[in-house]
């Protein structure tokens, strides 16, 4: 084992837990994977020295509307920075998402189109072709601790281009009683510790690490909140509302559900939707407002999680020089068209919050362009000067940042894949999002959704049949099923096609 990895396999067991303040009734476990010593790939060069640090902050699961109970967050990282309004995850479903941020691509081309096999996980994913790696070849320290991808664990050893690696493997929704792969070993936290404040803690322990190593480093802070939790609950999906950090187990319960207001609440006519609303009952509102408020406790923590790390970059001098960015791999629905979760193509999953700060960077600005999680890796690719070995799909995000450049119609490909036995036929469903339309094709049964988000941004009626959306409709579908479909890098990024206006109707002709 290089002397390298040697020193930090040790700093793992009862001196990780010194290091990072973790509770001590953590044991260690022998490893059972023989692939801990993963070759770390040298730099091909020193790292440029105007560089900035990138730290990069995600939750799981959280909503845009849900920043507002981050004030610290909003503080110390937007105020401090720029919100994007307008931040999509493509693919609202946690592995995928995982790997657009990690590859820059859609799923169609980083091989990650569901949490599991065959198509999907991690075993879908090159981890030698990804960011860290990019980054380390270009002289960048890196660090990763939290969630990574489903399917992984120890066996698979630490993941190339990673100088600390500590993710939680096994079940990945525990907040407490978890297991992590720690720079080669296992170690094994009690119902004493809180997952959200050891990641914090080991995040923090990372920075000071780095800040003495005197080179610009990549921090990835994965964190599970406010992600529904198995522990306690039999559903199999993990859904049952969060356990809050103690100190703050009750707090916050008197904040209404946002979505209760919204029309699209348990809607009451959804003979126009996909099968999955049409087959659904309504929802019971107090399940969902139990689940938003022990969700907004859970983020407490990880509000506090998020000013303790730009603390730690305070502290040791590299707030200054270190780019910051939070966001969600995916959002999710309380009731909204009968459904509660994620991964359909609608407003309240795609939709995720996005605040970024760093030199260069304005100070309590907010952007109107549309962003995605496809373009975090070439973003911080161009901020670290690294040579993408991948052709990404996505586009750098730095000009809307810095000088909030314009930007055109901009069209994203949202999807969800499926376990169909057929690769290029396993989508659940693939949809194409304008700046003003959202246009879906369901796989099977086979059914089309068309949204005008600016007439209906609660996106209750569904105009794909509708006689004056005609002409959209004629421009979107093949643009969804041959430009979109199977598009790589550049072809990922053309132009949205002239969409002419909805026909008027009767009553507005005579108006």
């Amino acid at each position: 084992m290089p002397s390298r990895l040697r020193r930090l396999a040790l700093l793992t067991g009862a001196t990780l837990l010194a290091a990072t303040g973790c509770t001590s009734g953590a044991q260690v476990d022998e490893p059972r994977g023989s692939g801990q010593e993963a070759p770390r790939l040298a730099p091909s060069r020193a790292a440029d020295p105007d560089a900035p640090n990138v730290v990069l902050i995600t939750s799981d699961d959280q909503t845009e509307v849900e920043l507002r109970w981050m004030p610290k967050t909003r503080r110390l990282i937007g105020r401090a920075g720029v919100r994007f309004d307008d931040m999509v995850a493509p693919h609202p479903n946690c592995c995928p998402a995982r790997a657009q941020i990690l590859s820059g691509q859609y799923a169609h081309n980083n091989g990650v189109r569901t949490n599991s096999p065959p198509w999907g996980g991690h075993q879908g994913f090159d981890p030698e072709n990804a960011l860290p790696v990019w980054l380390q070849r270009a002289g960048y320290a890196t660090g990763f601790v939290g969630k990574y991808m489903h399917g992984y664990d120890d066996q698979d050893g630490i993941e190339p281009g990673w100088d600390r690696w500590r993710p939680i493997i096994g079940v990945l929704s525990n907040y407490r009683n978890f297991l992590q792969y720690d720079d080669g070993e296992l170690v094994r936290f009690g119902p004493e510790d809180y997952y959200t404040d050891t990641v914090a803690q080991q995040s923090r322990e990372m920075v000071r690490e780095f800040s003495r190593a005197k080179k610009p480093f990549f921090l990835w802070s994965s964190f599970i909140a406010p992600h529904g939790t198995c522990e306690g609950y039999t559903k199999k999906d993990c859904s049952g509302p969060p356990p809050a950090a103690d100190r703050h187990a009750d707090i916050l319960g008197d904040v209404p559900l946002p979505s209760l207001e919204s029309p699209a609440f348990n809607e009451d006519d959804v003979s126009d939707k996909p099968k999955a609303s049409r087959r659904g009952t309504k929802v019971d509102p107090a399940a969902q407002q139990e689940l938003f408020t022990q969700r907004i406790r859970a983020l407490a923590a990880l509000d506090d999680a998020v000013a303790g790390i730009v603390a730690e970059l305070k502290e040791r001098d590299q707030l200054d020089d270190t780019v910051l960015m939070f966001t969600s791999d995916n959002g999710y629905l309380f009731g909204e068209h009968r459904l509660v979760g994620k991964n359909v193509p609608y407003e309240p999953a795609v939709k995720v919050p996005l605040v970024m700060r760093g030199p260069g960077i304005p100070a309590g600005e907010r952007r109107a362009q549309t962003v995605a999680m496809i373009d975090l890796a070439p973003t911080i690719a161009e901020l670290a000067g690294a040579t993408a070995a991948r052709e990404m799909d996505g586009v750098s995000i730095l000009p809307y940042a810095r000088a909030d450049e314009p930007q055109g119609d901009r069209a994203l490909l949202l999807q969800a894949g499926s376990p169909g036995k057929v690769k290029a036929r396993a989508w659940k469903w693939r949809s194409v999002r304008t700046d003003r339309y959202t246009l879906t094709r369901w796989k099977v049964p086979r059914f089309w959704e068309l949204y005008d988000r600016e007439a209906d941004p609660a996106q209750l009626d569904n105009v794909y049949d509708d006689d004056r959306y005609a002409g959209v409709r004629e421009a979107l579908e093949p643009f969804l099923l041959k430009s979109l479909a199977d598009c790589r890098g550049e072809a990922c990024r053309v132009a949205v096609p002239d969409l002419p206006e909805p026909a008027p109707t009767a009553v507005d002709a005579d108006q």
